[in-house]
């Protein structure tokens, strides 16, 4: 059997609540980082649309997903679901399937994700029975979808579930650099007494003032290589967190093994929006779930 991730596991749990510091669920802003079919390289333009939508246009979100499964070893389940969100179109989920022959729990998880994202209906997260899997369905869905009160009906993991997809619904928006585009009731949806409140505030109005002493607020603004040896000493990705704030992408090559790859796959995919950047990582899982990433950003922001 194929190595099968997670859909777009990338997209999830790179930001979690206060307490769990680290990082975040981000996409490029294509009005600012000017994509261009430069970015890509010749024989990857060459790549075709599978057959079953030929029809489909070849742009470049096209030819990202049809680039996958980028080895032999992974299953081609991200390249359906890159589609189906590209062309906004769940037929495309029908794709995925398990080895013939066998019963695949992945492909039905990963089946379910695609169609609850590219449907925008929760439903399909309720059919899922595996808490991982339900989390990135619904994380998923409510980002892709521009909606965070998807996030609302998260039926397990008590209210830190709920709050976990808040702050990673308004921190995207925040790296994103489409802070103008978090509402003062998104920031409600915090309790009064949580430091993610005054979080969302600080993302909303781009004030580090709101911050205060909180180090997992600070991250996300401009601070000195040495915060990560002081006060950021404690955040798992501080380092990360400094090339982009600073939009720096020699900080990643700092880095080395998994690290280096996380900080690099967040770069491309929501600092530069470049699939040349991606290309860097080592790991080939990681690296398609990147390409999907682009491909999904570029088609969300020609829309």
């Amino acid at each position: 059997m194929k190595k099968i991730n997670l859909l777009f596991v990338a997209l999830i749990i790179l930001f979690g609540c206060s307490e769990v510091p680290d990082g975040s669920e981000k996409t490029g802003n294509e009005e600012a980082f000017p994509i261009s079919e430069e970015t890509i390289s010749k024989e990857e333009l060459q790549t075709e649309i599978p057959q079953e939508k030929a029809s489909e246009p070849e742009d470049i979100p096209n030819k990202l997903c049809s680039m996958l499964p980028l080895t032999s070893e992974l299953s081609p389940a991200d390249k359906f679901f890159c589609l189906a969100v590209v062309n906004n179109d769940p037929e495309f989920c029908q794709e995925i399937k398990g080895d013939e022959g066998e019963i695949d729990e992945d492909a039905e998880k990963n089946k379910n994700i695609c169609l609850a994202v590219s449907k925008a209906d929760t439903s399909y997260c309720k059919n899922i029975q595996d808490i991982s899997a339900k989390h990135v369905c619904y994380y998923q869905t409510a980002v892709i979808n521009k909606n965070i009160n998807i996030c609302d009906e998260i039926d397990f993991g008590g209210e830190n579930e709920r709050l976990q997809c808040y702050f990673n619904f308004v921190s995207n928006k925040y790296w994103w650099d489409k802070s103008d585009e978090i509402k003062e009731e998104d920031c409600n949806k915090f309790p009064a007494n949580e430091p993610d409140k005054n979080t969302c505030l600080a993302f909303k109005e781009r004030d580090v003032s709101r911050c205060g002493n909180n180090v997992n607020c600070l991250t996300f603004f401009k601070q000195d290589m040495s915060f990560c040896s002081g006060k950021g000493s404690v955040l798992k990705d501080c380092i990360r967190d400094r090339a982009m704030v600073n939009k720096d992408f020699s900080i990643c090559e700092t880095l080395s093994g998994e690290k280096r790859d996380d900080c690099i796959g967040d770069f491309c995919t929501h600092i530069s929006l470049d699939s040349a950047l991606c290309e860097k990582i080592s790991d080939d899982m990681e690296r398609q779930s990147r390409y999907m990433e682009v491909a999904m950003h570029m088609a969300r922001n020609q829309r």
